[in-house]
């Protein structure tokens, strides 16, 4: 593999986009490739921003050929912005990226040498090779946490583009991910921490989030605080803003330059287009913008942007214009029929917004025509502001502050086409007062404050006959004339740009980190994410049409209802906590009307919550889906917290309560599409409640009677034809999917679960399906209480698994500046384990009864680390624990700990004796500080690799729990060592090649490693 440098960049960037690069990128590139990029970079919307990806990537191919130790390029991008809706723009041009040096590194014939030169390079930074199931780029979005689905935290050596919000990126970063299991979380901090690159969009609406940042990568340079740097380069933040400060400047700012403007360059098209605005008081904005819209002429199709600030006023819109478009009469029809009318909120599942995306993309999108061919009318609120590739011939929108405005400018006439623009920024007098009347003690608006009240009266003093015009380079002229340094006073912008972080103290660092238990008091972070306005994070809503109540089923085995197929994000709503609790109480109409903003709490809800005030009652049921072990019916509204996961009875009419569903009178149960696309797996539920949600046909009901006859099930043969039936029936004009996962069903075997009323059972591949172009991400289990749902044929012995895991650990080693813990993590790994040695805990793996475990005690070949069917739904977890008599919450890496402590295979002088036996402790995410208090007075004896225990040596034992048994002390200890996130970067090796050896396990990478042994030698 040659050396890349930064020569090849030209090269690499026209092999990917199809064009050269603009100077601005070329100069960033320059420096990234070096090792230093910028303070910030501050570009006007258009000029390709999102182009900082390829960049990073490139930095990172440029510097493979280095030492490890001399790496500077982070392997870990994260592209950051304050918005509900997932970065389009950069996620589009991620894939594409990741897809391009896919496909470069897999067509031997016809491939791009550069390309395929960054695919090598990348494989050489992640130590992979063509041969494993991984791309040499992953692409991932973080949208909303679903418990236990850690796809972006699959590895600590995978070189990873993550598109984000600033409540997901910001909460796993300190410890506490919405979402995320307490287990999972510090493997989620530690990879923020280190070898991480944050591109903080639009950066002045962040600010207090960009102060933690910093506070955050001070404390992550140990030397200022006596501990050991652990060898690993701190996240690198770069702040992507129109107002960098003094400190950014000294850093150096990427910005245009006179090389830029090349006539050449498309560029200068994008910047001199005029984008003409009139301004217009009105007593009803809602009232005016469908007046505006409907007076268009229909005789010239155009693509019209609605930008609103409040989610009930973009509703609102949105209906009257589809009722337009209805209408019988053709004088009354103001929209054309074939005009696309979207509605586009925060709120929406990724599944919907995927497919609305794919449609809007010819209309308004990328692939737009230069001239609108087909009418359309996207209506939206905040939540397009930034980041959306969406290029309008009409803006109308609502008055906001001045650097909301010039977001939503920037998707008018985007790529600056030979049109003439049109727009409206529409303001409604009650919203606004001259300036010497307005008050900061009771702003007007509570999303804006009064900057969208001083940026009207600006608009309208700088304005010429009632019109501005907000092009790019227009703009800019002005602000440069009546400005100094052509930055708008601080009054005109959102109020976040203006607030603060709380300073980050110590102690809060101290209580953050530990996750096991979480302490009390446990600081908010979203105090740390937003500042002091108040603030609140989302929750996760989805609906499932199996969640019923008859004479059959009860809530009660709803959990387990849900367990069969867990919820995926891709079916999941992302919904401010404060509306979902309303809800759930039928107190909706408190509150009438909210923006669509992150960090902007919709009501008083949690001031209203005074002390002895009574909660009001549920009225609405539902599952709160916490994994297996901890889910659990919800029953008030204060057991939501941020991040959770709601599964509601399917029903059409919360839609428009929590949400937007674009087709709210059709199916709103989309599990097997969301869990298809999650996890490459086919899925089918067939149960009575689901029965008008699938084909009708005989074939079907064939399907439906035998799924409901437990006790004369069909065989895996009988089921197998009865799907290749029923995808047979299925109609050609179909999209076909059902039919792919049907077949697939049918030809690759399946697991059968029942459910809980024996009513029907859940159907799911054993295999991956290998539907995706270009590669699948598998979900990968944090390792406490998850099935993989990829069922093994045979289970994994505990010799052949730990010498999986000293393998991954070792490729990772390789990868990383973290040579001088080598001995360490090979004594670790190799430790890690050997709690599975109890006879109870071997016992629950087989899912059988003590007799045949026992046996096992002293017969290291025969242990085994992972069971060939594990439990699937709480019920069969707990009989299967019952069975065994493994105590409630035995942690085998607790025993571990104990043998290590005893065994002759750790030497008792070893310099990081205390690392070693923490990283065996905290490999499952426990220990930090505390291990589970478990009662357990019968203590087998144990023998592993020749080294006994007693029955009379486990009980002379300090219990793992208590306080003086050297677990929490340990932890303390290292923790000042290395610091917190340090510490916590250390385990995630060891945490994640665990993780990665089970997961290759479960793919079969391993299946034939015995086939030349004796069979003896493998029973």
């Amino acid at each position: 593999m040659r050396a890349l440098t930064i020569t090849d960049f030209d090269a690499y960037f026209e092999a990917l986009h199809g064009h050269l690069p603009y100077p601005w990128q070329q100069r960033l590139a320059a420096r990234a490739v070096g090792g230093d990029w910028p303070g910030a970079i501050d570009l006007p919307t258009g000029s390709g921003k999102t182009a900082c990806l390829d960049v990073a990537i490139f930095a990172m191919a440029c510097q493979a050929s280095l030492p490890v130790e001399q790496r500077t390029a982070p392997r870990r991008v994260f592209f950051c912005v304050n918005r509900r809706v997932i970065v389009d723009e950069a996620h589009t041009r991620a894939r594409h990226i990741a897809q391009a040096i896919w496909k470069a590194e897999q067509d031997n014939s016809n491939c791009n040498p550069v390309l395929r030169a960054v695919a090598g390079a990348l494989r050489k930074m992640a130590g992979t090779s063509t041969k494993d199931n991984v791309p040499p780029l992953d692409v991932l979005e973080l949208r909303g946490g679903i418990y236990r689905d850690n796809r972006w935290a699959r590895s600590i050596v995978q070189p990873t583009i993550v598109c984000t919000t600033l409540d997901q990126l910001g909460s796993r970063l300190l410890f506490r991910g919405y979402g995320v299991s307490t287990n999972a979380a510090p493997i989620q901090a530690a990879l923020i921490a280190y070898d991480s690159l944050i591109l903080l969009d639009e950066a002045h609406i962040s600010e207090p989030f960009r102060q933690t940042l910093d506070h955050v990568h001070r404390y992550l340079h140990p030397q200022k605080w006596g501990e050991q740097p652990i060898g690993v380069r701190s996240v690198t933040v770069v702040p992507m803003t129109a107002t960098p400060n003094d400190e950014m400047v000294k850093r150096g700012v990427i910005q245009l330059q006179d090389d830029d403007r090349d006539p050449k360059l498309p560029l200068l098209a994008r910047l001199t287009a005029s984008k003409p605005a009139d301004l217009r008081g009105t007593n009803d904005v809602a009232k005016e913008a469908i007046q505006i819209a409907a007076s268009l002429d229909r005789d010239k199709p155009a693509a019209v942007g609605i930008i609103v600030d409040r989610i009930a006023t973009a509703t609102d819109i949105y209906d009257h214009l589809r009722a337009l478009q209805a209408e019988l009469s053709d004088k009354r029809r103001k929209i054309p029929t074939d005009a696309n009318i979207e509605l586009v909120i925060g709120s929406m599942r990724p599944i919907d917004r995927d497919t609305q995306a794919d449609r809007l993309r010819p209309l308004v999108g990328p692939d737009r025509p230069a001239v609108t061919e087909q009418a359309s009318f996207i209506v939206a609120t905040q939540c397009l502001e930034v980041g959306a590739d969406y290029d309008f011939d009409v803006l109308i929108t609502e008055c906001a502050s001045l650097d909301a405005l010039r977001q939503r400018f920037g998707r008018l006439n985007r790529a600056g086409r030979a049109i003439a623009a049109q727009a409206v920024i529409l303001a409604n007098r009650k919203d606004v007062k001259p300036d010497d009347k307005l008050d900061d003690t009771q702003p007007l608006d509570p999303i804006y404050g009064n900057a969208l009240a001083r940026t009207w009266n600006w608009l309208n003093e700088h304005a010429t006959a009632g019109v501005i015009d907000f092009g790019i380079d227009a703009f800019n002229h002005l602000l440069n004339k009546h400005h100094a340094r052509g930055r708008p006073p601080q009054a005109l912008l959102a109020p976040s740009a203006s607030l603060n972080a709380p300073v980050m103290m110590p102690a809060y660092v101290d209580f953050w980190c530990q996750t096991a238990p979480r302490p009390v008091p446990d600081p908010d972070v979203a105090l740390f994410i937003h500042g002091t306005r108040r603030s609140e994070p989302d929750v996760q809503v989805c609906w499932r049409a199996d969640l019923i109540e008859d004479d059959r089923m009860t809530r009660d085995q709803w959990c387990d209802v849900v367990a069969l197929l867990p919820p995926t994000s891709a079916e999941c709503m992302s919904v401010p906590i404060s509306r979902v609790r309303r809800w759930l109480v039928d107190q909706m109409n408190e509150v009438t009307d909210h923006g669509d903003t992150l960090g902007v709490s919709e009501t008083e809800d949690d001031d209203n919550r005074k002390q002895g005030s009574r909660t009001p009652s549920l009225r609405h049921p539902g599952v709160l889906w916490r994994g297996i072990k901890d889910s659990t019916l919800i029953a008030s509204p204060d057991d939501l917290r941020p991040g959770d996961t709601l599964v509601l009875p399917a029903s059409a009419d919360t839609s428009r309560v929590l949400g937007h569903l674009p087709d709210a009178t059709a199916i709103n149960d989309v599990a097997e599409t969301a869990f298809t696309r999650a996890r490459d797996l086919a899925a089918l539920r067939l149960h009575p409640s689901l029965r008008s949600h699938l084909p009708a046909g005989e074939v079907w009901s064939h399907l439906f009677a035998a799924a409901s006859r437990p006790d004369e099930p069909p065989t895996r043969r009988e089921w197998s034809t009865m799907l290749r039936a029923a995808a047979d029936a299925i109609p050609h004009n179909d999209d076909g999917s059902l039919a792919q996962s049907l077949r697939h069903l049918a030809d690759n075997g399946i697991e059968i679960e029942p459910y809980p009323d024996q009513r029907g059972v859940v159907l799911t591949g054993r295999k991956r399906l290998g539907s995706s172009t270009d590669w699948f991400v598998p979900s990968m289990d944090d390792g406490a209480d998850e099935s993989s749902r990829i069922q093994r044929d045979v289970p994994i012995f505990l010799a052949d698994h730990t010498r999986h895991v000293c393998g991954m650990v070792c490729q990772s080693l390789a990868a990383l500046p973290l040579g001088a813990f080598t001995g360490s993590y090979k004594f670790a790994a190799e430790l890690h384990d050997l709690g599975k040695a109890d006879e109870r805990f071997q016992a629950m793996l087989g899912r059988t009864d003590r007799t045949d475990a026992w046996l096992l005690v002293g017969v290291t070949s025969a242990l085994l680390a992972k069971s060939a069917a594990l439990p699937t739904t709480r019920t069969q977890r707990d009989h299967a624990s019952d069975r065994s008599g493994l105590p409630a919450d035995f942690r085998h890496e607790m025993l571990s700990v104990q043998l290590a402590e005893l065994s002759q295979q750790l030497p008792s002088d070893h310099a990081d004796r205390d690392l070693i036996l923490h990283l065996i402790a905290a490999h499952h995410g426990h220990a930090r500080p505390f291990a589970p208090v478990v009662l357990d007075d019968e203590l087998p004896a144990v023998e592993v690799n020749g080294n006994p225990l007693t029955h009379e040596q486990r009980a002379r034992l300090i219990p793992a729990h208590r306080l003086d048994s050297g677990i929490a002390e340990r932890f303390w200890l290292l923790t000042r060592r290395f610091g917190w996130w340090g510490l916590a970067y250390l385990e995630a090796a060891l945490r994640l090649a665990d993780q990665q050896a089970s997961a290759a396990e479960d793919a079969g990478k391993y299946e034939h490693e015995h086939a030349d042994q004796p069979a003896e030698a493998t029973t």
